[in-house]
């Protein structure tokens, strides 16, 4: 698990470092792009610079003044600002509740804050509206396995190596937790986010 969230703990810098100032024209066919370009990678430099431009593609928010909401937001966690980075991302959701980084932003806020429920609600949503989204997937991931949701975090796991099959340390994690008993099930909800979390 050390290795997971060092690697975690590496994919929440790039997330918070991005610059979301660049073009957003075509920026679903610019994803699928790049993770196709991802997928088939296999030097660690194009590995890094995809795992970026997939960041960056999903912070670009076209509307100037959700825009300044997204990069408030991404400034004040960088500066530990959790509780108020949560009211900014609120804010974000309230005007744009179709844009899935806003959600994964606050699920991140939530979580730094180990507000585990929240988070887990929040990343839930987050992907419903990008079913790609790794990072979600790998911090759904984490919280399910230290909540003892062994088959859920195996299910998260799954989907974020799916997505992005570079992430350092999740085969072992995996592996893990498939050998404390955990495996995907017969559950018609893997990840729990057709119920409540709780």
């Amino acid at each position: 698990m050390n290795a997971l969230r060092a690697c975690l703990a590496a994919l929440l810098g790039l997330m918070l470092g991005v610059n979301a100032m660049a073009q957003n024209a075509g920026s679903g066919s610019m994803l699928d792009t790049l993770f196709i370009k991802l997928r088939d990678a296999t030097d660690p430099s194009a590995i890094r610079t995809l795992e970026a431009a997939i960041w960056e593609q999903w912070v670009m928010v076209p509307d100037m003044s959700q825009r300044a909401l997204m990069m408030q937001g991404i400034a004040e966690m960088q500066q530990q600002e959790l509780k108020t980075s949560i009211e900014t991302f609120t804010r974000l959701i309230d005007v744009a509740p179709d844009l899935s980084e806003a959600w994964n932003k606050r699920a991140t806020a939530h979580w730094l804050m180990g507000n585990f429920t929240a988070s887990l609600a929040d990343i839930c949503e987050t992907v419903k509206r990008e079913p790609r989204h790794f990072g979600a997937y790998s911090g759904l991931g984490m919280i399910r396995a230290e909540m003892g949701e062994t088959e859920r975090a195996i299910a998260a796991f799954e989907l974020a190596r799916t997505w992005n099959p570079h992430i350092a340390g999740i085969d072992d994690e995996i592996a893990r937790l498939k050998e404390l008993g955990g495996d995907k099930g017969s559950d018609a909800d893997p990840l729990g986010c057709s119920r409540p979390t709780t």
